[in-house]
């Protein structure tokens, strides 16, 4: 019999108190709902290993390098070990670096960037109370609450919804429990479950954070609120009680929109982009489909079973050399549907990637948003069959599309540093590296698993 790892976990999480005094703040105007910071900490006796969930669009390499140190200060973390992610909602301010804020802003956005910081260490020092003895599971399921965003326009391809497009719709779910007697589930497998909450409860999906992406109020403010993945893992939160912090892991959501949102963008006769705004409806939308995916990853955690693990925890990093673009002249903002583009080769450069295994579980990570295509290919070849891609992991890179985007000329192929054939390097040394951990055999809750992927 495989000798068991005494794997002990703890979670926390921290509002981050953004008083009145402090807007505006990078275009926004007031607060509909609270962004928070949820920490999972993981300990195996020689290795510690800290997964961080920050509800922003991006950070930046500033922020990474001052939460991890944080993460060190408090949790004891090796930098090394630590993985810093964006929940990638669309509707919260950047951090900006030091010098780089917009005029007239540096006060504010140190203001932020403190307020980000100590919700970091309050989080993190609740993870560290609540360490204690843990087992893991792992449960794949389904729900669409995202969709194919490029549609093919008149004029070119276009960012929309294509209900016949390649979609990642599998939902991931990580459970991890204390070892108090017992095994998290619901005794539906044959075991002798109880309704003891888990300590942690990561949920991996492929869809962007923008139902609300560029949505103003009928009295014109824009209001910061944590979106889908923020809805989603509160839902998670309610439903397990006060004991349990769920973290929300964007998968390769380069292409995957929400399936509704509060701004609709049509291309008219002559190209030129139409908008439309459902203003503050568009919060029932969130609520929608945050309920929708919470609901699935809730199904999801209720029939996994958790176990004591049997490998330690591993965290490997590399940095894979890519073929690099010049960037969209005149900005993104600049960028319409077309059938000709310039791709302008700019020689080279180097993709981060970090590999984490917790349990039977692996983490394959990056910076950058993989579609789709490249996220269920990379899933498909892995040796894991608990596999999860995660980006927006340890900082942001923009798109990093697959070759057929290239072909169609996509916003996601346009609007990046990466050139075309950059997407399938990074696949493949993942894979490489997924292999190196030589996993042993797997049992995986695979109850309604399923892709599409015309």
């Amino acid at each position: 019999m495989t000798a068991s790892v005494a794997l002990r976990a703890g979670a926390g999480k921290a509002v981050v108190e953004l008083p009145s005094s402090l807007f505006p703040v990078d275009g926004f105007t007031a607060v509909h709902d609270p962004l928070r910071v949820r920490v999972l900490l993981l300990d195996d006796s020689t290795t510690r290993v800290c997964v961080t969930v920050i509800e922003q669009t991006s950070i930046f390499e500033h922020q990474v390098a001052r939460t991890k140190e944080i993460l060190h200060q408090v949790c004891a973390v090796d930098p090394a070990h630590a993985l810093v992610v964006a929940s990638h909602t669309f509707s919260a301010p950047h951090i900006h670096p030091p010098g780089h804020a917009p005029e007239g802003e540096e006060v504010r956005n140190t203001r932020l960037s403190n307020a980000v910081d100590d919700a970091v260490a309050r989080a993190a020092a609740d993870a560290v109370r609540t360490l204690r003895p843990a087992r893991t599971g792992f449960g794949l399921g389904a729900c669409r609450v995202n969709v194919q965003r490029d549609v093919r326009t008149s004029h070119g391809w276009w960012l929309g919804a294509d209900d016949n497009g390649r979609t990642d719709d599998s939902v991931g779910v990580l459970r991890i429990d204390g070892t108090d007697g017992t095994d998290g589930t619901d005794g539906t497998d044959g075991t002798d479950g109880t309704d003891a909450p888990p300590i942690a409860v990561l949920v991996n999906h492929a869809v962007q954070s923008s139902v609300m992406n560029g949505s103003f109020t009928r009295s014109g403010d824009r209001e910061i609120t944590a979106d889908l993945a923020g809805a989603t893992a509160t839902r998670v939160e309610q439903h397990y009680g006060d004991g349990t912090v769920a973290l929300f892991l964007v998968g390769a959501a380069g292409d995957q929109a929400p399936y509704l949102t509060a701004v609709r963008t049509t291309v008219d006769e002559n190209g030129q982009l139409r908008r439309s705004d459902a203003q503050e409806a568009g919060h029932t939308l969130v609520d929608l489909l945050g309920e929708r995916l919470a609901t699935e990853a809730v199904r999801i955690a209720e029939h996994t079973r958790t176990t004591e693990p049997t490998t330690p925890l591993r965290v490997v990093h590399d940095n894979v050399e890519v073929p690099a673009q010049l960037p969209p002249a005149g900005g993104l903002h600049a960028l319409r549907p077309t059938t000709r583009y310039d791709f302008t080769p700019d020689g080279t450069t180097e993709a981060p990637v970090v590999v984490a295994r917790i349990g039977d579980v692996v983490l394959a990570c990056l910076q950058a948003e993989l579609n789709a295509r490249t996220g269920l290919d990379l899933k498909a070849a892995s040796p894991f069959p608990a596999t999860c891609v995660v980006t927006m992991v340890n900082g942001a890179a923009k798109y990093m599309a697959d070759a057929g985007s290239y072909d169609r000329i996509t916003y996601e192929a346009m609007n990046s540093r990466y050139a075309r054939d950059a997407a399938e390097t990074v696949a493949a040394r993942l894979g490489e590296l997924l292999r190196e951990l030589r996993p042993e055999p797997i049992a995986v809750t695979r109850d309604r698993h399923r892709s599409s992927s015309p």
